[in-house]
């Protein structure tokens, strides 16, 4: 299951969850007229921007846990730096990955593969 469905379902539930109950003028859950404080009423900007709000923050915790620091030094300074990709050793698992040498991504291990493998990534 990729992220994007994980977040595509999480936005589902949460559109559905404001859906059936919705929002007041208070930050509250909307159940019915009769739970309503004084001077609160249903809202339907807060009801549109509730499921708004939860995708934009899981969209944020995805971004984090994807582009964030992950400790490793993504300057390439090995021998294999002046091709398009190279090895890069992460001893976290203990595994080699291709990364592409102008952006620092991960690259399929087919562009590394007529390489030694060595940690080009210091």
């Amino acid at each position: 299951m990729t992220a994007l469905s994980k977040s595509t379902k999480l936005f589902t539930f949460a559109l559905i969850l404001t859906l059936i109950n919705g929002c007041t003028t208070k930050n509250n859950f909307y159940t019915g007229e009769d739970d309503l404080e004084t001077n609160e009423e249903f809202s339907l900007v807060n009801t549109i921007l509730l499921p708004v709000a939860i995708l934009g923050i899981v969209a944020v915790a995805y971004g984090a846990s994807q582009g964030g620091s992950s400790g490793y030094s993504s300057s390439c300074y090995g021998t294999y730096c002046d091709e398009n990709a190279a090895w890069d050793y992460l001893p976290g698992n203990n595994q080699y990955r291709c990364r592409s040498t102008s952006s620092g991504q991960f690259v399929n291990s087919g562009y590394c593969s007529h390489q030694y493998k060595q940690d080009n990534w210091y």
